[in-house]
């Protein structure tokens, strides 16, 4: 029980840095009459994790770069297969090869 507790807690604490991998756009999504949001679909794939943390299926949350940081949903992303999906603004800046830092919260 108390080797269970402490996995936990480590999964909780622990920090995965992802690449992204894959960039591609979706169709522009209308916010208002006169403001036009281009969005992309970003797949990211596990680069560095030395708690071997990615493996099976966990809610993450982004750490690093700030700019994704601030627009990442309540809750995060899920990782899966190590690998996170996610959808952002074009404008976001987010390149092919770009690191992401993730940290696991359940």
């Amino acid at each position: 029980m108390v080797a269970e507790n402490l996995n936990r807690l480590l999964c909780f604490m622990a920090e995965i840095t992802m690449a992204v991998t894959s960039i591609d756009s979706l169709a522009p999504y209308k916010v208002s009459a006169d403001l036009m949001l281009e969005l992309i679909n970003v797949t990211a794939t596990v680069e560095d994790d030395p708690e071997g943390a990615s493996v099976g299926t966990w809610w993450v949350q982004i750490i690093e770069p700030p700019e994704l940081v601030k627009h990442q949903p309540p809750g995060g992303y899920i990782l899966d297969n190590r690998q996170v999906h996610m959808t952002c603004a074009k404008s976001a800046g987010v390149s092919l090869g770009d690191r992401i830092k993730f940290t696991i919260v359940s």
